[in-house]
């Protein structure tokens, strides 16, 4: 795995990006962030607020050397609040202090001035975001910080509503067409809510009294255990597989405390027939995977080794525990598969124009110059078989025509 995967510096390219934490924090309705940092650190985010259609929500304030050196830096946030309250037209409900990595170097007491803000204005929930690259690699990266900060708004509101359930750490709902909401009803879960499909603050707020968070991805798991020990609101980790026997082990372990089954063979079936169907319009079409499409790139890339696909590349900056045995299956019995990190210095250097090949993912296809492209990101939407049918789907209608990689890139939002 060493040989894969190495720590350098980094190269971003064009279509890496998507959902930074600005972006996830203004998932809670009727907030707003302040982002305290230096002005060069505050032009990605102040650019993705224009394209993104949040610059009305989005504010700086930004720290110079004179702040940093006199001391007043602390100070200075409690005044800026008041001055965005009083200026900012509209009543927010909550309020996202984010501070950038300079906060790591002059260990400022946070707590202080979130505690003076509060006092001030007792109406507003207010939370912290950090933002910093360097943790990145780290176990509390920034996605997952935020989604802290987030769900760390909630409150006890009372009793749990029965028969409810929320899922943490995907940006976008799922697809309520999948078979996991049929899993989820069966173990007596009928309604399932996502925070992007909250109106407002309040409904946001329920989510203190679900009976049940499922976790999909594992940005959200932190959040999910801190919420169990603040409001004891159990939760599942299941998170989004492409290999079959992973996806029954998730509705068997949900259904087994209620004594029931569900089965799934008929959606195995249909996955496997789906995903022929792509196969034999692929051909021998090459194909590369990459972890801007996928938080399982090795898992995926399995899947579509195991039913014929003529999978060539993988591309991941570096290998999750979630993601270590599909990757050591993929060396052991795909050793031609190549496994490249997209961020690396060199990943661009190679890259060639109008490469008859297909690229499952916005980062690959540019790292590559990719003629067809999978229009996916982040597994948006997909879960168990039925996100399987859809990634089948998907890989149909990348075949059907050359992409135009730069218009699905500005579609989805994302700012380099």
């Amino acid at each position: 795995m060493s040989s894969c995967f190495r720590d350098t510096v980094r190269y971003c390219s064009p279509s890496h990006g998507g959902w930074g934490i600005v972006r996830m924090a203004m998932l809670v309705p009727e907030s707003c962030q302040l982002f305290v940092c230096p002005f060069a650190c505050g032009r990605h985010g102040a650019l993705g607020a224009i394209v993104q259609g949040f610059k009305d929500r989005l504010f700086y304030l930004c720290i110079h050397e004179v702040d940093i050196v006199s001391g007043g830096y602390e100070d200075l946030i409690p005044r800026a609040v008041d001055e965005l309250l009083d200026r900012i037209g509209w009543r927010p409900r909550a309020l996202f202090v984010v501070v950038s990595c300079l906060d790591d170097l002059l260990c400022t007491d946070h707590e202080a001035f979130l505690a003076v803000i509060r006092k001030r204005h007792p109406h507003l929930k207010v939370a912290l975001g950090h933002m910093n690259p360097i943790s990145l690699d780290g176990t509390m990266p920034p996605p997952v910080n935020i989604q802290r900060a987030m769900y760390g708004l909630l409150e006890s509101q009372g009793e749990p509503l029965r028969g409810t359930a929320a899922s943490y750490g995907n940006n976008v709902s799922l697809d309520p067409e999948g078979e996991l909401f049929e899993a989820l009803a069966l173990a007596g879960y009928t309604e399932v809510c996502h925070i992007s499909e909250c109106e407002n603050y309040d409904a946001f707020a329920r989510f203190a009294r679900m009976s049940l968070n499922v976790v999909p991805t594992p940005v959200g798991l932190p959040a999910a255990r801190e919420i169990r020990e603040k409001l004891g609101i159990p939760y599942v980790f299941m998170p989004i597989s492409y290999d079959y026997d992973e996806i029954d082990g998730y509705y068997e372990g949900l259904l087994a405390p209620r004594g029931v089954t569900m089965d799934t063979s008929p959606l195995r079936d249909g996955a496997s027939e789906a995903l022929n169907r792509a196969r034999e319009k692929a051909g021998d079409i090459p194909v590369i995977v990459d972890e801007s499409a996928t938080i399982r790139p090795f898992s995926m890339a399995g899947l579509l080794l195991r039913h014929g696909f003529a999978v060539r590349r993988v591309y991941a900056q570096r290998c999750i525990p979630l993601e270590r045995s599909a990757f050591e299956r993929i060396r052991k019995n795909y050793p031609h598969v190549e496994v490249l990190q997209p961020e690396h210095p060199g990943a661009p250097l190679a890259r060639k124009t109008d490469w008859p090949g297909l690229a499952v993912g916005f980062e690959g296809a540019y790292l590559t110059g990719a003629v067809y492209v999978a229009n996916l990101m982040h597994d948006e939407r997909l879960y168990g078989y039925h996100g399987i049918l859809r990634l089948a789907s998907l890989l149909e209608e990348a075949l059907r025509e050359p992409a135009d990689l730069q218009a699905f890139i500005q579609a989805y939002g994302i700012v380099v």
